[in-house]
């Protein structure tokens, strides 16, 4: 009685996998909200020093600048979201701006090398987990302007292989403030 029951179970779960696997591999359109889908595909050829790659393979590169931006089922605060609630903490209307002109260029230049193969890219998932944590910490500090100029150079060390990702660390933003034996 039981077994068909589970039968069932798994056939649900193989349909829903393979439906899955299927839609994987299908052409989405490019979001608006999204930076020119142009920009990450030229920066995954220049970083191979390629003129052309298959398409499956830039599908699949995008389909992981798509995830950054959008975020997932297990990571659901993307970068888009994470810089609309980091602006809605912005009050002057000119600072306002600034943030959200480099918060773009910012999102550009993390996607494009946390995108790329794991043998190819040097900012990982711990690196976009700090940077949030720290995004909100600065968002509670009005540290804006002063956080977004830190990462600014913490990106372009890593892309430039100056540093490792072992080194980017909360603390390396927000030190915990030693207050004495109270």
């Amino acid at each position: 009685m039981f077994l068909p029951f589970y039968r069932s179970i798994i056939l649900l779960f193989v349909a829903i996998s393979l439906t899955g696997c299927q839609s994987f591999g299908t052409k989405q359109p490019w979001p608006a909200e999204l930076p020119d889908k142009q920009l990450f595909i030229d920066a995954y050829l220049e970083k191979r020093n390629l003129e052309t790659v298959a398409p499956d393979v830039i599908e699949t590169h995008l389909s992981w600048i798509r995830r950054f931006y959008q975020g997932t089922l297990l990571y659901p605060n993307g970068w888009n979201q994470a810089t609309q609630q980091f602006l809605a903490t912005v009050k002057n209307s000119k600072t306002k701006r600034e943030v959200r002109r480099r918060m773009r260029q910012l999102g550009i230049d993390i996607a494009n090398e946390w995108a790329q193969d794991n043998h190819y890219r040097n900012i990982d998932n711990t690196n976009v987990a700090i940077w949030g944590s720290a995004l909100r910490e600065a968002a509670e500090r009005s540290d804006h302007l002063n956080f977004i100029t830190k990462v600014e150079a913490d990106v372009a060390k890593l892309v430039a292989r100056e540093i490792a990702p072992s080194q980017i660390q909360y603390e390396r933003y927000y030190p915990e403030e030693d207050y004495g034996n109270f």
